[in-house]
């Protein structure tokens, strides 16, 4: 038997000069020690035992595949695990292209409804503001924004910046947009505020802007990163959610199984995200063994109950 099937196409990320700089800069900084009121950069924290293993699930219901391109065929899918954590020191670029992905769908989302493009905005307060709570900042960063005239987007809270010549990230809180709308009247602005507008204008890549920014964002626990505020808000766009196509027959709409080959026909599928056509011959659906649980008598819990009660009322001295 043969393990050939059919590839999956997969997602390329771009890449840049900046972005090849910042993976250095990962590396070779204070990146995993700066901290300021519980924000830190991402990838800092320990990945899962399980992050990054590869699990393959598939559909082996060749009935229900008659008449499709599967016909006579089983279809598996290869992937790797991920627990989604902007923290985790592997997972973490997973969080960012499914948050790019998310949010680029939004962005293009009300473009396409209204003809607007979208534009890059960096807005920073004032150096006496620098301790100000995050939640304060983003209040008055959105009263800012609205009066500058920028209608609705997203807001990515950093709360560092890369210095070049010390090589090293310092505390200097401040607010990528990725919104709408145009920008008037933002030198009357900061010398009304003190903060600072800069008009960084259209992107060539939407995807690419969020996530070189989310790749640097503040994470803190119970807080978000990103934002969203004015027309793009949640609750004025509406944007249809995208079914989970992991867990789904792409043939049959029957729910993907977790599948492993075995026996004289053992074809292990490479470390490598793949779909493939197979001969049921030699995979089978692996069976989650239900957990063993032992059952009591009502007389067995009564007596566990009162023997319970029996150790608090004699503050922790067990009775026979």
């Amino acid at each position: 038997m043969s393990c050939g099937g059919i590839m999956s196409l997969q997602l390329t990320y771009p890449a840049s000069k900046r972005s090849e700089i910042f993976e250095q800069m990962h590396e070779a900084t204070n990146w995993y020690t700066i901290e300021q009121d519980g924000w830190h950069l991402p990838a800092t924290k320990e990945e899962h035992d399980w992050c990054g293993n590869w699990s393959t699930v598939g559909c082996l219901n060749v009935k229900a595949h008659k008449n499709t391109e599967a016909h006579g065929k089983g279809f598996v899918k290869t992937f790797q695990r991920s627990c989604y954590r902007a923290d985790c020191e592997t997972c973490y670029k997973k969080w960012i292209a499914r948050e790019s992905n998310k949010a680029t769908k939004r962005i293009e989302t009300y473009s396409k409804n209204t003809q607007k493009h979208p534009k890059h905005i960096i807005i920073s307060p004032p150096h006496w503001q620098h301790y100000t709570t995050k939640q304060q900042l983003a209040k008055q960063c959105y009263s800012i924004l609205k009066e500058l005239g920028c209608i609705g987007g997203t807001l990515i809270f950093h709360p560092f910046r890369y210095h070049k010549d010390t090589k090293q990230w310092y505390y200097s809180p401040h607010f990528h947009v990725i919104g709408f709308g145009w920008l008037d009247h933002v030198a009357e602005s900061y010398y009304k505020n003190g903060w600072i507008v800069k008009n960084k204008g259209y992107r060539e890549s939407t995807f690419a802007t969020f996530y070189y920014q989310l790749s640097h964002a503040g994470i803190k626990k119970r807080n978000h990163t990103l934002t969203w505020f004015g027309d793009l808000s949640y609750s004025k766009l509406k944007v249809e959610k995208e079914d989970s196509e992991r867990n789904i027959c792409p043939y049959c709409n029957g729910k993907l199984r977790q599948v492993e080959s075995y026996g004289v026909f053992y074809c292990k599928p490479p470390d490598v995200e793949l779909e493939l056509l197979v001969d049921l011959e030699g995979w089978r659906y692996v069976e989650n063994k239900p957990i063993e649980r032992t059952l009591m008598t009502k007389e067995e819990c009564y007596e566990k109950s009162l023997n319970r009660l029996l150790y608090v009322a004699n503050s922790g001295v067990v009775t026979s």
